[in-house]
């Protein structure tokens, strides 16, 4: 199970993890403890980089799969081993520019339902 730190700080921009499993077959390493955003309703997930060992791997999409989430890591080094300490730095340009478009989305479909009675019920 992922500890989900987005959850308790939405500011956090890098954190320190453990790599619990690796999925060879997508190219993925779930993490104890994670401040990457998986995704979901109607939001894209997060981007960065994971150094484990000396070696960052590109985060190039993050999923979320039962109580775990899974990190999908780009470039050509061979995946870490369980067990090995990582550091996650999110793109945090592109996070924080997601939570303000969110936020200001809320406000619109606020003002529309105030102004004219109607829900905003998806995209």
């Amino acid at each position: 199970m992922t500890d989900l730190l987005y959850q308790t700080d939405s500011y956090l921009r890098e954190f320190d993890a453990n790599v619990s499993s690796v999925l060879q077959a997508e190219r993925a390493v779930v993490l104890d403890r994670t401040a990457f955003y998986p995704g979901g309703g109607g939001q894209p997930c997060d981007f960065g980089t994971l150094t484990v060992s000396g070696v960052t791997y590109p985060v190039d999409k993050v999923k979320k799969q039962g109580e775990d989430v899974l990190h999908f890591l780009g470039g050509d080094f061979a995946l870490p081993s369980s067990g090995f300490a990582a550091r996650g730095t999110l793109d945090w340009a592109r996070r924080y520019e997601l939570m303000r478009t969110h936020t200001a989305l809320h406000v619109l479909c606020g003002t529309v339902f105030r102004d004219y009675g109607a829900l905003v019920t998806g995209g």
